[in-house]
C-alpha cells in the first residue's frame, strides 16, 4: 500500500495514528457482534474477538508482514520474518534519517497488521453461537499469517503482479489494479473467508427449523448501534491514512477521503432504510439500517480519495442495493450469517472493487501513484494514466480489465486456501461446531463459566386477556428467572379465563422480540429432571404434565440453578406449526382466516425438543410411545 518510500517523522505520526483508528474498530466490531447474538453467547462472542487480536498480532509479527512486504516475488514476499531483517535490527544512534527511516517501517507493521486483524474479525460475527473457539482460532491464524498478506502483497506491495506500485512496464495491463483502502484485500478476502466458514459449519440450531425461516434472539439494538457509529468513526482512519503518507500531494487524498467516506456511510443507510421502507412485509430495523451504513462503508474504500465527491452519493446507494440484495440471497440459500458480514463485506467488497475502475480521476490516479511517469514516457515508451470507465479518458478499459483479473485470482486464492483449511481443521477436529447441548445451553454456560448477565435486569411482560386488551407488566428479575415469571404470569392468565382453550398469549421483551405476528411459549425442566409441559383440555383448566424425561434431561435441560431458557423462543409465522418447538399459536377468529387477537393453543412440548431441526427428539417420542 506504501506509495512513497518515505522517512519524514510526521509521515510515522500519520501511520501511527491511522493504525490506532483501525485498531480501535475492533469496538465496533466486538459491541456490533454482542448485540447480534443471544445472551446466553455474550462471553464466547467477546472472547472470539481478543482471541483474533492476539492470534492476529502473534501470526503477523512471525509471517503476515513478511509474506506482504517482502521485498521479492511477484507472488508472496519472502523477507522481514518476524522483523529479523537489518531495517528494522540496525543500530543507528546518531544518524537521524536512518532512525526515521527505521521508524516508519515500525510504524508500517503495526498499520498492516490492524488492516489484517480487521480482514480476520469479520469471519467471527458471521459464525457466531456455533463455531468451536479452537477451530476458529486456527482459522484465523491462517487468514492473518497467509491468506491476507498474499492477497495484499499482489496488489499493495512494490513487487505485486497487480500492484500499480510497480515499474511501468511491469504494470498489469499498463495500469495495475486499483484498490485505494482495501474494498477487494480486506473485505472480499474477510467476507469470502466467512462465507465459506458459514457453509462449512451449518446454520444455528432453529434458524432454518424444517425449512422455515426463523428469527433469531439478539441481544440488544444498542450494542448494534454503537458498534456501527464507532466502526464509522474508526473507517476515517482507514481511508484517510491510505495514502501513508503526507508528501506530494496526498493531503488533497487524505482529505477528500473523510467527505466521500461521510457521504457513502450516509447514502448507503438512508438507501436500504428506503428500500425497507417500500417492500412489502420488511420492518425498518435499526440493525438493518445500520448494516446498510458498513456496507455504503466498505464499498466506498476502494476509491475514496481518487473520485469527485458526488460519485460517492451513487456509490453508496449502490452499496444499499447490494446489501438488500444479497441479505435476501443468503436466506433463500440458507446460509445463517449472524451479523449479514458476507452481504457487507463480501458483496460491498465487490462493489467498491469495481467502482475503482468506472469513476476514479486521473490527477487522482497520478497524486496516488506518483511513479507513474508523468509525461507518459518510459524507456522510450508511452504509457497513459488510466481513469474510470465512465470519466472519459483515453485508457479507461484497461484498469476495468486489471480490477477484474485482481478480482477473480483473489476468489481463486482465498476459496481455495480456506477450504482447504476448513477440511484440515475439520479433519483433524471431527467437527466445527459445538455438541448441540452446549448450542442449546449457551455456550457461556457450557465453556465460559456461566451467564454474562447474573444480576437484576428489567425485563417487560406482554400480555393479552381474553376479550383482547393487551398489557405489559415491566418487572425487575434475574435473567435467569424470567422464564418462571413468565410461565406463573401465563397460568394466571389463564386461570382468570377458566377456558384453556382461549388461553391468554404471552410475550417477553428481553433478548427476544415481541411482534404482533408471533406468539411465544417458554419451557424449562425442573429441579428433578421431570418434564413440564403446556396442554390445552376440553375440560377446562391447565394440565400439567409431569411423566419423567426419558432422556434424563440431557437435552433442554437448564444449565445452573436459576437459569431458564428465557430466550429460547419459537418465532412463529404465518399459521404454520411444528411438534418439536414449544409454540404457541394464534388462532383464527374468522371465517376470512385472518389471525384472532386472543385466541390460542398450546402445542405440547418435551424437555430438549426446543427447536430440533433434526426431528430426533420427535422420533424417539413416538418409539418410547410406541
Amino acid at each position: 500500500m506504501s506509495p512513497l518510500p518515505s522517512a519524514e517523522p510526521y509521515d510515522v505520526f500519520f501511520l501511527i495514528y491511522g493504525a490506532t483508528m483501525v485498531f480501535f474498530m475492533q469496538t465496533g466490531f466486538a459491541l456490533l457482534e454482542v448485540g447480534s447474538v443471544s445472551i446466553r453467547n455474550t462471553k464466547n462472542t467477546l472472547f472470539k474477538n481478543l482471541l483474533d487480536v492476539c492470534c492476529s498480532a502473534i501470526a503477523f509479527f512471525f509471517f503476515g508482514f513478511a509474506f506482504l512486504h517482502g521485498k521479492e516475488g511477484e507472488f508472496i514476499g519472502t523477507s522481514d520474518f518476524a522483523l529479523g531483517t537489518k531495517v528494522f535490527t540496525e543500530n543507528n544512534v546518531g544518524d537521524v534519517d536512518a532512525l526515521d527511516a527505521q521508524a516508519y517501517e515500525y510504524s508500517k507493521w503495526f498499520y498492516a497488521f490492524a488492516f489484517a486483524a480487521t480482514s480476520t474479525t469479520i469471519v467471527s460475527g458471521a459464525v457466531a453461537e456455533r463455531f468451536k473457539f479452537k477451530a476458529y482460532a486456527m482459522y484465523s491464524m491462517v487468514i492473518t499469517a497467509l491468506v491476507y498478506p498474499v492477497v495484499a502483497h499482489w496488489c499493495w506491495s512494490r513487487k505485486g503482479w497487480a500492484s500499480p506500485l510497480t515499474a511501468p512496464n511491469q504494470l498489469l495491463l499498463g495500469v495495475g489494479a486499483v484498490d485505494y483502502a482495501g474494498s477487494g484485500v480486506v473485505h472480499v478476502t474477510g467476507g469470502l473467508a466467512a462465507l465459506i466458514a458459514c457453509v462449512a459449519v451449518g446454520p444455528r440450531v432453529g434458524r432454518y427449523n424444517r425449512n422455515i425461516v426463523m428469527e433469531m434472539p439478539m441481544q440488544s439494538p444498542v450494542f448494534q448501534t454503537i458498534g456501527t457509529l464507532f466502526m464509522w468513526f474508526s473507517w476515517y482512519g482507514f481511508n484517510s491514512v491510505a495514502t501513508m503518507t503526507l508528501s506530494g500531494g496526498a493531503t488533497v487524498l487524505a482529505a477528500k477521503s473523510v467527505v466521500t467516506t461521510t457521504l457513502s456511510a450516509a447514502t448507503g443507510g438512508a438507501a436500504v432504510m428506503l428500500l425497507d421502507h417500500l417492500m412489502p412485509n420488511q420492518k425498518m430495523e435499526p440493525r438493518r439500517m445500520n448494516n446498510g451504513v458498513l456496507c455504503g462503508l466498505v464499498s466506498i474504500s476502494g476509491c475514496a480519495g481518487m473520485i469527485d465527491v458526488w460519485v460517492s452519493i451513487i456509490i453508496g446507494f449502490v452499496a444499499g442495493l447490494v446489501y438488500v440484495g444479497a441479505s435476501k440471497m443468503l436466506v433463500i440459500f440458507r446460509v445463517d450469517d449472524v451479523v449479514d458480514a458476507v452481504p457487507i463485506h463480501l458483496f460491498g467488497g465487490i462493489w467498491g472493487t469495481l467502482a475503482p475502475a468506472l469513476f476514479i480521476t486521473k490527477n487522482s490516479y497520478l497524486l496516488k501513484y506518483p511513479d507513474f511517469p508523468p509525461n507518459e514516457i518510459y524507456e522510450g515508451k508511452e504509457y497513459k494514466a488510466p481513469c474510470g470507465l465512465f470519466m472519459g479518458c483515453e485508457n479507461s478499459g484497461n484498469l476495468l480489465g486489471a480490477n477484474l483479473l485482481f478480482l477473480l485470482a483473489l476468489v481463486l486464492w482465498v476459496g481455495l486456501i480456506c477450504s482447504l483449511t476448513i477440511w484440515a481443521i475439520q479433519s483433524s477436529m471431527h467437527t466445527l461446531r459445538v455438541n448441540l447441548n452446549d448450542e442449546m445451553k449457551g455456550i457461556d454456560a457450557s465453556q465460559h463459566g456461566g451467564r454474562s448477565y447474573t444480576e437484576f435486569q428489567t425485563t417487560v411482560f406482554t400480555f393479552k386477556t381474553r376479550d383482547g386488551a393487551q398489557h405489559s407488566m415491566e418487572m425487575r428479575v434475574r435473567a435467569g428467572d424470567a422464564a418462571k415469571f413468565a410461565m406463573a404470569l401465563s397460568e394466571v392468565m389463564e386461570g382468570s379465563t377458566h377456558n384453556s382453550s382461549d388461553s391468554a398469549g404471552l410475550a417477553m421483551n428481553g433478548s427476544s422480540r415481541a411482534d404482533k405476528s408471533m406468539a411465544y411459549a417458554f419451557k424449562e425442566a425442573n429441579e428433578s429432571n421431570r418434564r413440564v409441559s403446556a396442554s390445552s383440555s376440553d375440560s377446562g383448566g391447565s394440565n400439567r404434565d409431569q411423566s419423567p424425561n426419558r432422556r434424563g434431561g440431557s437435552r433442554g435441560r437448564q444449565s445452573a440453578p436459576g437459569y431458564g431458557y428465557w430466550d429460547n423462543v419459537r418465532y412463529h409465522h404465518d399459521g404454520l406449526t411444528d411438534k418439536d418447538v414449544a409454540i404457541a399459536i394464534p388462532e383464527s377468529n374468522g371465517t376470512d382466516g385472518s389471525r384472532g387477537s386472543s385466541g390460542m393453543k398450546s402445542e405440547r412440548l418435551s424437555a430438549g425438543s426446543v427447536l430440533d431441526p433434526f426431528g430426533d427428539a420427535q422420533r424417539e417420542d413416538e418409539a418410547a410411545a410406541k
